[in-house]
């Protein structure tokens, strides 16, 4: 079976540049993509080499000129933007990377309703496409206590899941765009406040 996994490459402005160095000196940086942390990707992108890295939740991309080879020397570079100060301790993290050394991945992220809520839609979603019917989808979500609990004709758990299956079909028939920023919606969806 083929598998398609498209890649898409953003413009290398905003990326750290990695380019072979004219270096005689013995103690000078050697490029050796191996040491580099994480999975590692590589792509044609003209003259140069996108390289992507993810690491845990973490991806890096950095551009790799089409010249540099293995324990070459090499220098980094950044592009001079007026989002620079921004970008700094992305950058200092990505040099480190080079070095060998694997950024500082933060143990608990923030989960926000929103994103519960996306996840239980979709479970939902995928639940219904399944053929389960809406108690036992419940039961799946919420657990079998909760259901014999909560469950009624007109209760709030029956209409919660009502309520997530219209979401996850909305994101399903074009609101996912929405999700990923590629369509700006006027006005900030309800749910995303942080889980407390």
């Amino acid at each position: 079976m083929r598998r398609a996994h498209p890649l898409w490459l953003s413009s290398p402005d905003g990326l750290l540049h990695v380019r072979a160095a004219h270096a005689n000196d013995a103690a000078a940086r050697r490029f050796d993509l191996w040491r580099i942390p994480g999975r590692k990707r590589l792509a044609l992108g003209g003259p140069d080499l996108s390289l992507t890295v993810d690491l845990s939740a973490q991806r890096m991309r950095l551009s790799l000129s089409g010249v540099l080879a293995d324990g070459t020397a090499y220098a980094s570079a950044v592009p001079l933007t007026p989002q620079l100060r921004g970008q700094l301790d992305t950058f200092n993290v990505q040099a480190l990377a080079l070095e060998g050394h694997a950024p500082q991945v933060d143990p608990a992220r923030t989960v926000t309703r929103a994103a519960l809520l996306h996840l239980r839609a979709l479970q939902a979603l995928d639940a219904a496409q399944a053929g389960a019917s809406h108690r036992d989808t419940a039961q799946a979500l919420f657990g079998l206590e909760a259901v014999v609990l909560r469950w009624h004709e007109d209760g709030e758990l029956r209409a919660q899941i009502r309520h997530l299956l219209r979401r996850a079909e909305a994101l399903m028939n074009g609101g996912y765009l929405a999700m990923a920023g590629v369509l700006h919606l006027p006005a900030k969806q309800p749910g995303d406040d942080p889980v407390r």
